[in-house]
C-alpha cells in the first residue's frame, strides 16, 4: 500500500528522504529481532550496524563503498526466506532485512524508487500481521481490503509515516535535534509495526 504523500517525500532533500528510510529500518528492526530470538536464526548484530551506519550518514555523507558491499553480503547470509518457515513472523522479518537492504543501496545510488519500495514494505508488514491476527482470508472476505485498511496497526503506521514526511517538509533544514525528535516520536508510538 503506497502512501498518498509519497510525492512530497520525493520532493525532499537527499539527507530527508534518508531520515525516512532510516525510521523505516528502525521501526522494523524488532520485527527481526523477535524472529530470530523464537527461531535461533539469523544475526541481529548485521542489522545492527546497518543501520547505525544508516544513521551515521544522515549527518556525516562519507559513502564506502566496500563496507556498504560487506554489510550487503551479511544482510544477505542473515535473510529468513518465507518457504523455510511456517509462520507469519518470517514475512516481518524478511522486510525488515528488505529495507535495511534498499536503504544501504540508496545511499549509494540515490534512486527515489527505493522510498516507495521501504514504504511500501512498512504497510505490507502491517497488512500481513493485520491478516494474521484477525484471521483475514481474501478469498472469503468481501471486506477483506477496508477491514486491513481500517485496522488500528495500518492507520499508525500510515500516521506514522505521513507524520514523519510532514516533519520533513516543514523545516529547512535538517539538525540532529529534529532526528532526535522524529526518533522519540516513533519510539511513543512503539507499537505500529513491533509483532
Amino acid at each position: 500500500m503506497a502512501i498518498k504523500e509519497f510525492n512530497t517525500l520525493s520532493e525532499l532533500n537527499f539527507q530527508k528522504q534518508l531520515v525516512f528510510a532510516y525510521l523505516t529500518c528502525a521501526r522494523l528492526y524488532p520485527n527481526y529481532v523477535y524472529f530470530s530470538a523464537k527461531y535461533n536464526f539469523g544475526s541481529p548484530d548485521i542489522l545492527e550496524k546497518s543501520i547505525n551506519y544508516i544513521h551515521q550518514n544522515i549527518f556525516q555523507h562519507k559513502i564506502d563503498i566496500p563496507t556498504i558491499k560487506n554489510f550487503l553480503e551479511e544482510l544477505d547470509k542473515a535473510t529468513p526466506y518465507p518457504e523455510n518457515y511456517d509462520t507469519v513472523l518470517v514475512s516481518a522479518s524478511l522486510d525488515a532485512c528488505n529495507v535495511i537492504f534498499e536503504t544501504l543501496n540508496f545511499l549509494v545510488d540515490k534512486d527515489v524508487k527505493r522510498l516507495s519500495d521501504i514504504s511500501t514494505m512498512a504497510t505490507d508488514t502491517a497488512d500481513m500481521y493485520i491478516q494474521e491476527i484477525d484471521d483475514l482470508d481474501f478469498n472469503t472476505d468481501k471486506d477483506f481490503q477496508l477491514k486491513i485498511d481500517r485496522h488500528p496497526i495500518m492507520k499508525r503506521e500510515i500516521a506514522m509515516q505521513q507524520g514523519i514526511i510532514t516533519y520533513l517538509s516543514q523545516i529547512t533544514e535538517l539538525e540532529p535535534s529534529d532526528l532526535q525528535t522524529l526518533i522519540r516520536l516513533q519510539e511513543n508510538n512503539r507499537g505500529s509495526l513491533n509483532l
